[in-house]
C-alpha cells in the first residue's frame, strides 16, 4: 500500500468522525453562548462546520499531491511517513479550532460581564 493511499484510509475516517464529533458537542457550546433561540447559533455552527471541512479536503489534496522525494523513499519507512503526514495535519486542523474556541470563549464572557 502506497503512503498516499495509507494515509488516505486513515485520515477520512477520521475526519468525518471528529468533524461530527466536534459539530455535535460544538453546538451546544454555542446555543449556551449566543442563547437557544437565536439564528446566530444555527449559522456560526454551519460556517465552523464548513470551514472544518474545507480545510480538511485542502489538506487532504495537498498531501495527495505531495512528492515523496528520493530521500523518504530510501531513509524512511512508510509508517513514519504517515505519522508524520497525519501529525502535521491534525495540528493544522488544531490551530484554528483552538482560535475558534477561545473567540467563543471570549464571546461569551464578554456578553455575560
Amino acid at each position: 500500500m502506497s503512503i498516499r493511499n495509507a494515509f488516505s484510509t486513515i485520515y477520512i475516517p477520521m475526519i468525518v468522525l471528529m468533524g461530527e464529533l466536534i459539530h455535535f458537542q460544538g453546538k451546544k457550546i454555542l446555543r449556551h453562548a449566543f442563547g437557544d433561540a437565536t439564528a446566530v447559533s444555527s449559522a456560526i455552527t454551519m460556517l465552523l462546520r464548513f470551514g472544518w471541512y474545507i480545510t480538511s479536503l485542502g489538506l487532504l489534496l495537498w498531501n495527495l499531491g505531495m512528492k515523496e522525494t528520493e530521500y523518504e523513499l530510501e531513509h524512511s519507512d512508510a509508517p513514519t511517513q504517515v505519522a508524520l503526514r497525519l501529525g502535521i495535519a491534525l495540528f493544522v486542523l488544531g490551530v484554528p479550532h483552538g482560535a475558534n474556541m477561545l473567540s467563543v470563549s471570549l464571546f461569551h464572557r464578554k456578553n455575560n460581564v
